[in-house]
């Protein structure tokens, strides 16, 4: 092997086994920590099943919604032709822009007993407090609620395009058998839509499971509240370190369920002229499907963005100020920082594998899962096994430049923006991993062996042949990199330094205060910018 392709493994073993490092510092942490475990046993003996209850039931309750906002919306698009499919089929996504916490806050001043809502059905039928019931926004189900209307989409994405890869030759088949359509729906297109179902609920129910802004605000006490009050309240390391540790462990058990349930399944892909066909539906049922899909886009898109921009206008100058463009320019410069390293990582991860021949993958694609591993890892649980390593390396700091220059660097690693930019590439690398891999993929090895013919070396191969072909994928895995890395909040709350503050947290401090009036511009950039992975996703789908 030739010396620049050792040090490509070189430096590709060092960034992988680096990334995986704040994992296993994490479970040390829990398992040997000479600190006390009377806080963990207090959490233990007292509230610790009613956290794990609460986020198990935020996770179910979530997966309902979801799929009932999902999977009949996907059906339609993919099989059914009718006016405005084609917008409605990309409006479906939009929800996805918008963090739950955010709408959260929104419905709380909508449906509160203080509300208008409450407040104008008390007016208009001379009510008192105990003469109606009215649904509680803040509870266990309002926090579902939420969350589905966010999340929903990655299920919707899934399902549709599993649908509509689908052939025609089974509905035929089926018929031939005296089957109506309401058989093969539920006994042909859903059964073979269950792999993309699997992943779409397994990435609904990880992401609800990592949730805090919304279960947070709504004051419900889950596994990832518990970790931010055990290190912020209790001030106890360890104890969030045991709790991020039982987090994982659902994580785990979750990815572990879906794979399990697609154990025995195998994929080919449809090479029949007679792909899924759209069926022209009636002025009545395309009225229902505007109906019922017009009411998730008001509940999860439109409601939110109109109040933001209804408290933007009434409160401009509150808003305008310099605060928000001083935390703007910090959350989009900490966030270039990370998407530039991901891809960076990325583009040598991927070209390491490319370097070596089928039967010496081994190792570099293990390098390329151990720095994917952390977009599976809820924000809380990454920010505390950020801190634990990053505050030993600052101790270590401090004890060397104290007797050799009488003077105390300070929390250099974990009490700087270096822990935060640490967290977003931990966090998202895999985004980058996923997207500069499946580019990869379309290069043709034969373009490699006719480049060395020319007696071109690896570098040279990779900056006159990959690195052209894979720029549209380097663009696009930065965008979504960066847009990802501005939404971050739970390991943005815990890992920014004293007195900083990116638009997440800016947002989130009003919302949690109840003034997101004063935030509501800063929500919607988030909004704004967060439109446009959505927009290279569907372009990347090529929807029609």
């Amino acid at each position: 092997m030739k010396k620049s392709s050792l040090a490509t493994v070189a430096i590709a073993s060092c960034i992988s086994i680096g990334l995986f490092v704040p994992i296993v510092a994490l479970f040390y942490e829990a398992l040997f920590s000479g600190e006390s475990n009377q806080t963990f046993l207090d959490i233990w003996n007292t509230v610790l099943w009613d956290y794990v209850k609460n986020s198990l039931s935020v996770v179910s309750l979530t997966l309902v919604f979801a799929c009932l906002f999902a999977i009949a919306p996907a059906w339609w698009c993919a099989r059914y032709d009718f006016w405005g499919r084609r917008y409605l089929q990309w409006f479906m996504v939009i929800p996805l822009a918008i963090p739950a916490y955010i709408s959260a806050y929104i419905y709380t001043e909508l449906l509160d007993y203080a509300g208008p809502i409450q407040s104008g059905l008390r007016e208009l039928f001379n009510w008192q407090a105990g003469d109606y019931w009215f649904f509680d926004i803040r509870s266990i189900t309002g926090a579902s609620l939420m969350l589905a209307l966010a999340l929903y989409p990655y299920i919707y994405l899934l399902m549709r395009q599993s649908f509509a890869q689908q052939s025609d030759n089974l509905d035929q088949a089926a018929r031939m058998l005296s089957a109506n359509s309401r058989n093969i729906f539920f006994n042909i297109r859903l059964p073979l839509a269950r792999p993309a179902l699997a992943v779409g609920c397994s990435l609904v129910a990880m992401e609800s499971l990592a949730d805090f802004g919304t279960v947070h605000l709504f004051a419900i006490s889950t596994l990832t509240t518990a970790i931010y009050d055990s290190w912020l309240v209790y001030g106890s390391m360890s104890t969030a370190a045991k709790i991020s540790c039982l987090l994982l462990l659902f994580v785990v058990t979750l990815v572990s369920l879906e794979r399990w349930q697609r154990r025995d399944q195998k994929h080919f892909e449809l090479r029949s002229n007679r792909t899924l066909s759209r069926i022209p539906c009636s002025k009545w049922a395309a009225t229902c499907i505007w109906f019922f899909c017009g009411l998730v886009l008001l509940l999860g898109f439109i409601v939110p963005v109109y109040f933001l921009l209804d408290y933007s206008i009434l409160y401009w100058d509150i808003n305008v100020q310099e605060a928000l463009w001083l935390h703007g320019s910090n959350t989009f410069l900490l966030a270039a920082i990370a998407a530039v390293i991901c891809v960076l990582i990325a583009l040598l991860l991927n070209h390491n594998i490319r370097q070596h021949n089928a039967k010496a993958k081994q190792w570099p694609q293990w390098q390329l899962n151990f720095a994917s591993l952390g977009y599976a890892i809820p924000g809380t649980v990454l920010a505390i096994a950020i801190l634990i390593p990053l505050g030993q390396l600052d101790i270590w700091a401090n004890q060397l430049m104290n007797p050799l220059f009488e003077t105390r660097l300070g929390l250099i690693f974990s009490g700087t923006s270096f822990a935060l930019v640490l967290a977003f590439v931990m966090r998202f690398a895999a985004i980058a991993n996923g997207s500069i891999n499946s580019a990869y993929g379309n290069i043709s090895p034969n373009l490699d062996l006719a480049a060395k013919t020319l007696k071109q070396g690896s570098s040279g191969v990779f900056k006159r042949i990959h690195l052209p072909l894979l720029s549209p994928a380097i663009i696009s895995a930065g965008l979504l990199v960066f847009i990802e890395c501005v939404k971050e909040l739970p390991a943005a709350l815990l890992l920014r330094p004293f007195d900083f503050q990116t638009l997440s947290t800016y947002v989130y401090q009003y919302a949690s205060d109840e003034l997101l009036h004063q935030g509501s511009l800063a929500a919607l950039l988030i909004i704004v910018v967060s439109l446009l992975p959505i927009a290279i996703l569907t372009r990347s789908q090529r929807m029609t």
